[in-house]
C-alpha cells in the first residue's frame, strides 16, 4: 500500500492519454454549449442573478464612485467576500453605468467560468481522466445555478489551487510551492468558508511532504515556507476589518440563527449540494477500490474532508438562508473531478494506461448520456432561465415611478434589497443585517428602530406583497422572518375565490446581534404607496409611526 500511496498519479510528460482523450466532435459540442450559455448570460444577465448578487454590484459601484464600502451610502458594510468585491469595484471604475456595468459583470463571470473549465481539463488530462465528465457537471452549474455571485472567482481559485498542487507534487520547487500557496490563500479570500477545504488540503499536502522528506526533503521545507503567504494576505484582510469595522470578519459571517428548527440535519442543504455530496462519496469509493494513488490520498480525500466540515458548519451553525447553490461551489468542483477520475478508473481498472475490452460499451453510452443530459440542462438552466421575468423589467420600473412621484428616497427593506437598490437608486437599509455593520445592529438593540428612522430620515418600509393568503400568514404574521421582522396582521376581504386573506398593519423589527426586539413601526393600509404582485409592498412611515416600545413584546426565543 505504501508504494501505491507514494506513486505519482500520472507522468508529467504523458499529456492526454486514451482515457483522457475524447473525439473532436464532443469537444466542439461542449464548446458550442459553453458559447450558448455565455451568449444568454451576457445578453440578459438579470434572470441569472440572485438578489444577493446585486449587493456586490451596488457596493462595488459605490467603491468605484468614491463613496467607500457602503451599500446605501448611509452606513458602511463589510458583508462580502473581498476578492469578488474588489473585482466588481475595478470593473465599475471603467464601466460606471448601471446597465453597462451589469453586462460587464456578466462578461467577467463568463471569462472566469471558461477559466475553470480550461483548468479542470488541464488537470484531468494530467490525471488521465476525461474532461467531458467534469464539464457535464460544471457547465450548467457555473452558468445556470450560481446566480451571478462570487462563486465564479471561488471556483477559479480552487481549480487553480488543485492544478498548482499537481505541479507541486510532480516537481517540488519554489515556483510550484509559491503557486500552490498563493492560489490557496486567494481561494479563501474569494469565498471565506473555503477555509475548511483549504485547511484540509494544506494538511494533506503537509502529510505527503513529511512522508517524502527522505527522498525529497525540499518538498516539506517549501511547503512550510508558504506559511508567511497566508499570514500576510489573510492578516491584511483581518487587519482591514479591525481597522475600518472593529471586527474580525464580515458582518454577514456573524448573523447566525439561534432557532433550533434551523439546525436539523440536512435542513439547510439544497438538492444540488446533496447530489454533489453523493457523487463525491461514490466516486471516492470507486477510486479507493481501483486507484488509491497519491492524488487520491493527499488531494481528493483531504478536499472531501473539507467539504464534510463545511457541510457540518452549514447544517449545525447556519440558517435556512443558506439554501443557495453558490454556497456549494467546492462540492460541485470536487464532484466533477472525482466523477471523471472514477469513470476513468472503471474504464481502465488498475492499469490507467490501457483501455479494457470488457467495458468497451461504457464509454460510448456515457458520452451519449452526457450529451443528452447537457442538452436537457441547457434547456432548463439556460434557455428557459433566460426567459424568466425579472423584477428589473416586470415590476421595478413601476415601483421606481411611484416612489419617485411620492418623493421617497430612503427605505427599510425586509427582503429583496439588492435589485431594488441597484435599479431604483433608492437608499435601501436591509433589515436582515447582511449589508450593514455591527454598530447598526448595536444601535437597533439599544436605541430602537424609532431613533434610527428619525435621525436618518427614513421615509418608507418595504415589506411582503399584500394582501396574502394562508402561506403568507404562516410565514410572516407573528413569526420571526429572517430573524429581523415580525408582522402584525388583520383579516382582509376574501380573494376572488372566496379564500381568506390578511393585511399587514404593523411590523416589529429585530436586531440580529444580539437577537432582540428593536421596536415597532405602524403600517396601516392607508400608508401603502405601491405594491407589486409577488414582489414587495412599500409603506410610507408616518411621523411617530416608528417607536422603540421595547415592552410587552414576544421574546425572540418564543418565535418560530
Amino acid at each position: 500500500m505504501a508504494t501505491r500511496v507514494s506513486s505519482p498519479p500520472s507522468s508529467p510528460r504523458s499529456g492526454a492519454t486514451p482515457l483522457a482523450a475524447f473525439p473532436p466532435w464532443l469537444l466542439a459540442f461542449f464548446g458550442v454549449l459553453t458559447a450558448a450559455y455565455a451568449f444568454l448570460f451576457i445578453r440578459n444577465p438579470s434572470p441569472f442573478f440572485a438578489d444577493d448578487s446585486f449587493f456586490y454590484l451596488e457596493v462595488g459601484r459605490n467603491f468605484a464612485l468614491g463613496y467607500g464600502s457602503t451599500f446605501n451610502r448611509l452606513m458602511p458594510t463589510n458583508g462580502y467576500h473581498p476578492i469578488w468585491m474588489l473585482l466588481c469595484a475595478l470593473l465599475y471604475k471603467f464601466v460606471p453605468g448601471r446597465v453597462a456595468g451589469l453586462h460587464g459583470i456578466a462578461t467577467l463571470i463568463v471569462a472566469l467560468n471558461i477559466a475553470v473549465l480550461t483548468m479542470t481539463a488541464r488537470l484531468l488530462a494530467r490525471l488521465q481522466a476525461p474532461a467531458w465528465i467534469a464539464w457535464t457537471i460544471l457547465i450548467p452549474f457555473l452558468f445556470g445555478l450560481q446566480l451571478g455571485t462570487e462563486s465564479s472567482i471561488s471556483a477559479t481559485m480552487l481549480a487553480a489551487t488543485l492544478l498548482a498542487l499537481w505541479h507541486f507534487m510532480e516537481r517540488p520547487d519554489w515556483r510550484s510551492a509559491l503557486a500552490f500557496n498563493l492560489f490557496a490563500a486567494f481561494a479563501v479570500l474569494s469565498r471565506l468558508d473555503s477555509i475548511f477545504v483549504i485547511a484540509c488540503l494544506w494538511i494533506g499536502v503537509l502529510v505527503w511532504a513529511a512522508r517524502l522528506r527522505e527522498r525529497q526533503p525540499a518538498a516539506l521545507r517549501l511547503h512550510l515556507a508558504g506559511i508567511p503567504i497566508y499570514a500576510v494576505l489573510w492578516g491584511a484582510y483581518i487587519a482591514s476589518n479591525l481597522y475600518w469595522f472593529g471586527i474580525f470578519m464580515p458582518i454577514s459571517g456573524l448573523l447566525k440563527s439561534h432557532n433550533a428548527s434551523d439546525h436539523r440535519f440536512g435542513h439547510n442543504l439544497p438538492h444540488t449540494a446533496l447530489l454533489a455530496l453523493a457523487i463525491c462519496a461514490l466516486s471516492l469509493l470507486v477510486l479507493w477500490r481501483k486507484r488509491h494513488d497519491r492524488w487520491f490520498w493527499y488531494a481528493e480525500l483531504p478536499f472531501f474532508a473539507g467539504v464534510l466540515l463545511h457541510a457540518g458548519y452549514i447544517t449545525l451553525h447556519m440558517t435556512s438562508e443558506t439554501r443557495w447553490t453558490w454556497y456549494y461551489t467546492s462540492w460541485a468542483l470536487l464532484a466533477a473531478l472525482t466523477g471523471s477520475r472514477a469513470f476513468a478508473a472503471l474504464l481502465g481498472g488498475d492499469n490507467r494506461a490501457a483501455l479494457p475490452h470488457t467495458t468497451g460499451w461504457l464509454r460510448p453510452v456515457a458520452i451519449a448520456g452526457a450529451v443528452l443530459l447537457s442538452a436537457v440542462l441547457f434547456w432548463r438552466t439556460g434557455l428557459r432561465h433566460s426567459q424568466k421575468p425579472t423584477a428589473e423589467f416586470a415590476t421595478i420600473p413601476a415601483m421606481r415611478t411611484a416612489l419617485g412621484q411620492a418623493g421617497m428616497q430612503r427605505v427599510l427593506a425586509y427582503d429583496q434589497p439588492g435589485a431594488m437598490a441597484y435599479f431604483t437608486r433608492l437608499a435601501v437599509v436591509p433589515l436582515d443585517g447582511l449589508m450593514a455593520d455591527r454598530a447598526f445592529q448595536r444601535e437597533l438593540s439599544t436605541q430602537g428602530i424609532g431613533e434610527f428612522v428619525a435621525r436618518d430620515r427614513i421615509q418608507g418600509f418595504v415589506g411582503p406583497p399584500v394582501p396574502f393568503g394562508q402561506w403568507g400568514y404562516d410565514t410572516y404574521c407573528g413569526h420571526l422572518f429572517l430573524e429581523s421582522t415580525k408582522y402584525f396582521c388583520e383579516p382582509w376581504r376574501p380573494d376572488a375565490k372566496g379564500q381568506p386573506q390578511w393585511m399587514i398593519d404593523g411590523v416589529e423589527v429585530y436586531s440580529r446581534l444580539p437577537l432582540a426586539p428593536a421596536g415597532r413601526i405602524a403600517l396601516p393600509p392607508a400608508s401603502i404607496v405601491w405594491t407589486g404582485k409577488d414582489y414587495v409592498t412599500v409603506w410610507r412611515i408616518a411621523p411617530g409611526a416608528a417607536r422603540a416600545d421595547f415592552g410587552n413584546r414576544t421574546p425572540a426565543s418564543e418565535s418560530k
